[in-house]
């Protein structure tokens, strides 16, 4: 009589084997569904993050006007004049902040560069809000997840460090 693994016979083990055989179909079964439940919710995240960005760009077609006076330091002191205009301003910052941060939330950006830039390019629109201490305080901050102020101030940093060079290197030129 041949015996098996550690002196056990082989029919036992396989008799053993298949009484495990159900259970381990639904662990097997439960791993599978916790995998497709991952992925629903982030597809899931990505179709709510572009909603969001769907409403912004509705939103700013209507307002370019404001948006334009935002872009640049100057027509920026003078739009925090004319109060119901900067409320609409204001508006549309709270508007891009949440688009931008839900796609930032939603998309491994590292593998999506397009939509990185994208998100470069509309916090660059609210850069003199963002980069203004009484404008943009630590009270409006609050609201959002609390990596993504971080990420605000780096763009708007980032783009006045380079604006600032180019300024300096059209002097010297000149």
């Amino acid at each position: 009589m041949a015996t098996g693994l550690f002196g056990v016979n082989w029919t036992e083990i396989i008799d053993f084997l298949l009484k495990l055989a159900p259970a381990a179909s639904i662990v097997g079964g439960i791993l599978a569904a916790r995998v497709q439940l991952r992925s629903n919710r982030q597809i899931n995240a990505v179709m709510i993050a572009k909603n969001h960005y769907r409403e912004m760009l509705d939103a700013f077609l209507k307002n370019s006007d404001i948006l334009y006076l935002g872009s640049n330091p100057t027509a920026f002191a003078e739009l925090k004049k004319d109060i119901p205009r900067y409320r609409r301003y204001r508006t549309l910052f709270t508007l891009m902040s949440f688009a931008m941060q839900e796609l930032y939330l939603a998309m491994d950006l590292k593998r999506e560069k397009n939509w990185e830039h994208m998100i470069r390019v509309f916090i660059s629109l609210f850069r003199n809000y963002i980069l203004s201490p009484e404008d943009y305080g630590p009270y409006n901050q609050q609201a959002l997840t609390p990596s993504f102020p971080r990420i605000l101030d780096g763009h708007c940093t980032e783009f006045r460090a380079l604006r600032s060079a180019d300024e300096r290197g059209a002097v010297s030129e000149g």
